[in-house]
């Protein structure tokens, strides 16, 4: 019986200490349950992508070998993906996704992720129009991030875009504050 409510015991600690290391660690998983969002946009943006690529200058357009697709990560609003900042960064680097931010114009402009398009999840329906154009290829890579922490927007729009029919659609946490930290490459004014 005492080795028993030994093993318990520890099992009871690894736990409560992994969890505790997971909550502290900058790369750790994800374990809050995110509620979806209603569908908003339907009508406004129906027809409105092209069937030719847009004239954003931003990445390259063929998807890198050396990133798989997450093809089943992508069915719902639960299974929206969530990145590190070290996932981010790689792909960054790689050139292989789209990258849109969620807040508004004026923190847009005081710096962003650069080639990122501004996407503010508060006037989605005003924005829509002049962004979703640029998003031709549903099948492309898209990370969304706001102003990371409790900042709900990014998902707002990832949403949004799982609802139109994007299959590869992530989140970045931490977001522009996580970026910035980091010290990695920032652009700043109303330009990707």
């Amino acid at each position: 019986m005492g080795t028993v409510i030994r093993a318990w015991n520890l099992f009871v600690f690894s736990a409560a200490f992994a969890i505790l290391f997971n909550a502290f660690y900058t790369d750790g998983i994800e374990l809050r349950y995110t509620p979806s969002k209603p569908k908003f946009l339907n009508d406004i943006l129906k027809d409105k992508t092209p069937a030719t690529p847009a004239s954003y200058a931003g990445w390259n357009t063929a998807p890198s070998s050396d990133v798989k697709p997450a093809a089943s990560a992508h069915t719902g609003s639960s299974s929206i993906l969530h990145l590190s900042l070290s996932g981010v960064k790689k792909r960054f680097d790689q050139k292989t996704a789209l990258f849109l931010d969620a807040r508004n114009p004026d923190l847009y402009a005081q710096g962003h992720i650069p080639g990122s398009l501004n996407f503010p999840a508060n006037d989605a329906d005003k924005y829509a129009p002049q962004v979703m154009p640029q998003l031709p290829d549903k099948t492309r890579e898209i990370i969304v991030y706001c102003s990371g922490g409790d900042c709900t927007l990014s998902m707002e729009i990832a949403q949004l875009l799982v609802d139109q029919g994007y299959k590869r659609v992530e989140v970045f946490e931490d977001g522009w504050p996580g970026w910035n930290k980091a010290g990695y490459a920032a652009a700043t004014g109303m330009n990707p």
